[in-house]
């Protein structure tokens, strides 16, 4: 009896071992966590977390105190930060002339403002002159840990900036020079594009796209409006396009969250003393981390299609379930089933190579609208809605990105 006690005990040890046992992260989760162990310098970075500092300080130091605010998060979750005060930030222009340009009537009220240009320009100029030095800028690397608490730069004041100087050359075309308004117009397309391609976190890359997007729509109804040959915008480049960074950061948010997760006492319940070797039973943590590595594979590689190869990818894509061991990894299965989905942010991408296409069609090549190819499917007449021409495609356009405003 004594001796089939020992055995039983012996057995019950040994299984419990091979329940804490976990797996190795794969090579292709380390290759994209190691991505994000890159500078730990970047002038532009900091200069954009500060670029709200008052007129007197320099945004470079103000950015640099608040980085080094959010790094105290890292080790202590708890730890309160001491932001930049409201009060001393400079002003960031609001009303229905900083519409989102996606909703409706926001262009038809842009061109039909009676804002004063000039008052607008002196009353903002630091903060149109700093965003101009921003995109001087010839580097980007977001410094940040890529956890749920990282320090994202107030995109919101390039936004801004960038309406401002879209109001100038609107004001222009009003004015009566067309040409001075669109080759404004056509060198802060030049900045932007040059700055979305260094960003290297989804927010930017996306805030930098919408803000391409509007600068094609007004050059297109000042085109559809005067005799003008457009000049040819080219198509978005690999490098353009890339999400080498962006899918390394997004997969480290889940990685860091899933790491965090492993034997913590508070894994049930807030307040819970759980035992991590009970926690390690339903929950591997390696495991739950390799099983997630193919949606982020697969974000950077549907960026780098063509659009008619992305269109065909999302036709016959295999929709198989990422899966991991219920098994020994029960809790870990769940929190997989609940991953996010990033194909519609490759497609916006695709979405506005469509855009640049029809736009290098009609005021470039001055086709026909009958004689148009889609990037997509090949030739196809643009339909006609609320004065913008949209070429079909393989996802829900939700902020026109496909679509080309010709009639306001």
């Amino acid at each position: 009896m004594k001796r089939l006690l020992t055995i039983l005990t012996a057995t019950l040890i040994l299984l419990l071992l091979i329940t804490q046992i976990d797996d190795d992260l794969s090579k292709e989760s380390i290759d994209l966590i190691e991505r994000t162990h890159g500078k730990n310098t970047s002038e532009s970075y900091l200069y954009l977390h500060g670029i709200f500092a008052s007129e007197e300080e320099d945004p470079i130091s103000v950015g640099s105190q608040l980085l080094s605010e959010y790094r105290k998060l890292d080790t202590d979750d708890t730890y309160e930060i001491i932001e930049y005060p409201d009060s001393k930030k400079i002003a960031s222009p609001t009303g229905k002339d900083f519409c989102q340009v996606w909703e409706d009537d926001c262009l038809k009220h842009l061109f039909s403002s009676q804002l004063n240009i000039e008052n607008l320009l002196s009353e903002h100029h630091v903060l149109v002159s700093r965003v101009d030095r921003f995109f001087e800028f010839n580097e980007y690397t977001t410094l940040s840990k890529p956890t749920i608490h990282e320090l994202f730069p107030p995109y919101q004041y390039i936004a801004a900036a960038n309406r401002i100087k879209t109001l100038e050359a609107i004001a222009a075309y009003r004015g009566g020079d067309a040409q001075k308004a669109l080759d404004s117009l056509s060198l802060q397309f030049s900045k932007l594009r040059r700055s979305m391609k260094l960003q290297d976190n989804l927010i930017g890359k996306l805030v930098f796209l919408m803000k391409l997007s509007e600068i094609v729509d007004v050059m297109s109804i000042i085109l559809s409006n005067c005799d003008t040959k457009a000049r040819l915008i080219p198509s978005l480049s690999q490098t353009e396009k890339s999400f080498y960074m962006i899918a390394a950061r997004e997969f480290g948010m889940s990685y860091y969250i899933f790491k965090n997760l492993d034997k913590n006492p508070e894994f049930f319940s807030l307040d819970g003393k759980f035992p991590g070797w009970l926690t390690r039973i339903v929950y591997k943590p390696n495991m739950t981390i390799n099983s997630i590595t193919p949606i982020y594979s697969d974000l950077e590689r549907l960026t780098q299609l063509s659009p008619a190869d992305f269109a065909k990818q999302i036709e016959f894509a295999n929709n198989t379930p990422l899966s991991t061991s219920k098994l020994r990894n029960y809790i870990g299965s769940a929190l997989v089933s609940i991953s996010p989905e990033y194909t519609e942010y490759a497609g916006k991408f695709h979405d506005f190579e469509a855009k640049l296409a029809m736009y290098n069609q009609l005021h470039h090549l001055k086709l026909e609208i009958g004689n148009m190819t889609n990037p997509y499917y090949g030739n196809e007449a643009p339909k006609n809605s609320n004065g913008s021409l949209c070429f079909s495609g393989p996802l829900e356009d939700k902020r026109s990105l496909r679509c080309l405003k010709v009639k306001l």
